[in-house]
């Protein structure tokens, strides 16, 4: 994912929690809310219930490149944050990358 697409500060992750809807998965939790920015902006969270830094990192590595795969497609004025589920640790990429477009379909977040 590209660094543009980064939602980095904890002040604008807090808020989406606070202010957005929220779509689950037995994967992945998607939190989504309208923004001030023209473009998509999106945090992927895996607490230390995932596993060790490594696991974690994986876990992320493989969120985000799913996400990058349908970052063209996400309607724009929107921030996201993912947070991954325990169960996402067993999962092979095929099965991270469907969850992640059922959740975005679910959240009507893609553009036809």
């Amino acid at each position: 994912m590209k660094r543009e697409f980064r939602l980095t500060r904890s002040r604008d992750i807090k808020r989406v929690r606070e202010t957005g809807k929220t779509v689950h998965h037995p994967l992945v939790v998607l939190v989504y809310s309208a923004s001030d920015e023209p473009k998509i902006r999106i945090a992927v969270v895996a607490s230390k219930a995932i596993g060790n830094a490594v696991t974690r990192n994986l876990v992320k590595r493989r969120l985000k490149s799913c996400l990058a795969l349908h970052t063209a497609a996400i309607k724009g004025n929107t921030d996201l944050v993912i947070y991954a589920r325990k169960g996402i640790v067993q999962a092979n990429f095929e099965e991270i990358c469907l969850a992640i477009t059922d959740l975005l379909t679910r959240a009507d977040l893609l553009e036809n």
